[in-house]
């Protein structure tokens, strides 16, 4: 009876919050330069219509930044075309922290002040020590990322059904999103299933999307 009651106790706990030390681990597999070429070069090599998310061979930076009036420790995510020196495609700003559901990861788009400093920030630059919650769109906490350690890295996912938010530019669209994502040692991955709803339209069968990124170095 005793065994039992130690069971029960354990499956109602809480995860453990994360540590310094997981976040520091973390950090080392999210930071990095990254490339989808050999996902976009087996989807074209399969000869049919290669979707959306696959038509375009993007490199990935991941650098660790000072960002300290940001909560959690900040990374910025740049994507260009085609290779490193390609036109900017994509940006975002990653925060990692600790919650006691793991390592907590909040998304935040750039609004164009934000751009105006990060823009090519490929390693470590002071100038982002002035970006401010006020130069960036963050997700609701509702979105936020709750990572665990799996398989020698980390796997993460938003709770089910919880992550929604305003379409930008539209009055009567929203955006809902589910996902799941991996950085592993040799690899970022992020799959998204992803609904737009519109006010007083039946919602319909969600996008899903699926990104693979090798490290390069």
């Amino acid at each position: 009876m005793r065994m039992l009651t130690f069971l029960l106790a354990l499956i109602g706990a809480p995860a453990p919050a994360a540590t310094d030390a997981e976040i520091d681990r973390m950090i080392k597999l999210v930071v990095g330069e990254f490339s989808n070429r050999p996902l976009v070069d087996a989807a074209k090599a399969k000869g049919a219509e290669v979707p959306e998310p696959l038509r375009d061979v993007h490199h990935m930076f991941a650098t660790e930044v000072a960002m300290p009036k940001l909560k959690g420790r900040a990374v910025y995510v740049e994507w260009r075309h085609d290779g490193p020196a390609g036109a900017i495609s994509g940006q975002r700003v990653w925060a990692f922290m600790p919650s006691d559901r793991g390592i907590a990861m909040m998304f935040h788009t750039l609004k164009p002040s934000g751009r105006a400093i990060l823009d090519g920030v490929t390693a470590p630059d002071a100038k982002t020590e002035a970006v401010t919650i006020a130069d960036l769109r963050p997700y609701p906490d509702s979105c936020l990322i709750y990572y665990r350690p799996e398989g020698g890295g980390f796997v993460g996912e938003n709770t089910p059904g919880a992550c929604a938010f305003p379409r930008t530019g539209s009055t009567d669209e929203t955006f809902k999103v589910d996902a799941v994502l991996k950085f592993m040692p040799d690899f970022h991955s992020e799959r998204t299933l992803i609904w737009i709803t519109k006010t007083g339209q039946p919602t319909p069968a969600p996008e899903d999307e699926e990104w693979v990124y090798n490290r390069i170095r």
